[in-house]
């Protein structure tokens, strides 16, 4: 069976899973996700950007649940917290669990979500709690 990624150019399928952003050349900032229009810091255009792995792993700094939503996946209720990443950019992201709390150390993995046309099987980047 083959699976992919749902957004397969910011995301690379190895365990643990890499979050593909871009680091500015002139300024180091590191961003994701990679910004069509240019450094935020700096103002260098989007051509003076390299691809930058980031570990998905990181730390809750706010967190919420959701209890309705407009499509059937996920289930409700499920908890999106914002991720500041190892690397430094803050994602928003579910992360799986009911002890979720700010401050909580999180690590990325692949959850199937759904299947295309094809039979392969789409996945999404998830977050669980590590000790």
């Amino acid at each position: 069976m083959t699976t992919e990624a749902r957004h397969p150019h910011l995301l690379k399928l190895v365990d643990p899973p890499i979050i593909v952003g871009h680091r500015c050349i002139s300024c180091e900032r590191i961003a994701f996700p990679p910004d069509p229009y240019g450094c935020e810091k700096c103002g260098s255009p989007s051509d003076n950007f390299e691809n930058w792995d980031l570990e998905a792993r990181g730390s809750v700094r706010a967190v919420a649940t959701v209890h309705r939503h407009h499509r059937p996946a996920p289930i409700t209720p499920f908890t999106v917290a914002v991720i500041e990443l190892v690397g430094g950019p803050v994602v928003k992201a579910i992360v799986e669990g009911d002890d979720v709390v700010v401050g909580s150390s999180v690590e990325g993995f692949l959850a199937p979500e759904d299947k295309d046309d094809a039979g392969k099987v789409i996945v999404d980047l998830r977050f669980r709690i590590t000790q």
